[in-house]
């Protein structure tokens, strides 16, 4: 399911930041758990969130209004990377995406997390066009 592997990529994306690396204990336990998850589009997620990373992170600290990028949390900034790499690189419907993004935030972060993310997905897709040249270009 899709669902679960988006979760997972963006544990693994939080405990990265947080740590500062991988960690291939938990990425080995996500993969041998019980619940049954798409493990090929969770590691695609993760291999495409890590090649784009900096343009991805570049692209949080330019459309977070009035937050400097230290002020995001890291968990909201590891959501937005798993839906960011969504909208711009794969053919997920934005709408799922930003679905799939808020619901997490919902879970895991803070009351005010799923509206600030609404907003930063929202400009990345009425962006998306310039993003997107803007990444093949470098």
């Amino acid at each position: 399911m899709r669902r679960t592997a988006r979760e997972n990529a963006f544990k693994l994306i939080f405990e990265g930041l947080v740590l500062g690396e991988e960690n291939q204990l938990t990425y080995q336990a996500f993969i041998q758990s019980e619940k049954k998850f798409d493990i090929e589009y969770m590691d695609a997620l993760l291999r495409g969130a890590k090649e784009k990373k900096e343009f991805i992170i570049s692209i949080v600290a330019r459309y977070a209004k009035g937050y400097a990028l230290d002020r995001v949390y890291r968990i909201d900034l590891a959501i937005l990377t798993v839906a960011i790499y969504e909208i711009l690189f794969t053919d997920t419907p934005e709408k799922v995406a930003v679905n799939e993004a808020i619901e997490i935030a919902k879970t895991y972060s803070t009351d005010n997390s799923p509206s600030f993310i609404n907003g930063m997905l929202a400009t990345v897709i009425t962006n998306k066009e310039s993003l997107t040249n803007e990444c093949n270009a470098n």
